[in-house]
């Protein structure tokens, strides 16, 4: 099983975004990546960093995947606990739910940014953002 770390930022609500995410197995971090998004809220990247890291564990054929972000709202909404009332977040955790599917076995869990990995996660979505909004 691998653990997937995924964070999503806006500089403004909406306002410039990213996405990223880190691969990590027995505790070691070996794929990172992140992705500048435009003008988008704050979960809007969030939902995006979980969506474009599953996509790269399905394309990467990992089977087994426990990911874990900061957003209490994204993954209480993808574990159920939470309606995801916002029509605009519908058809992401839309997408969430059918990759999913696909994988044979998949958590999703909250932690908080003191977690290092998910730490490094936050930081390539600043270093995306700090790249595009410093120019």
């Amino acid at each position: 099983m691998i653990e997937i770390y995924t964070d999503g930022a806006s500089r403004g609500n909406p306002g410039e975004s990213a996405s990223s995410f880190v691969f990590v197995k027995e505790g070691i971090a070996f794929k990172f990546s992140s992705f500048y998004l435009g003008k988008a809220t704050n979960n809007i990247a969030e939902y995006k960093a979980i969506i474009f890291a599953l996509k790269d564990a399905l394309s990467s054929g990992f089977k087994e995947v426990l990911l874990t972000s900061d957003s209490e709202l994204v993954i209480s909404q993808i574990n159920g606990k939470y309606k995801v009332k916002a029509e605009h977040l519908k058809l992401l955790a839309k997408e969430v739910s059918e990759l999913s599917e696909r994988f044979s076995e998949i958590e999703f869990r909250h932690r908080k940014r003191e977690n290092k990995f998910v730490r490094i996660a936050d930081k390539l979505c600043n270093l995306m953002l700090d790249s595009v909004c410093l120019r």
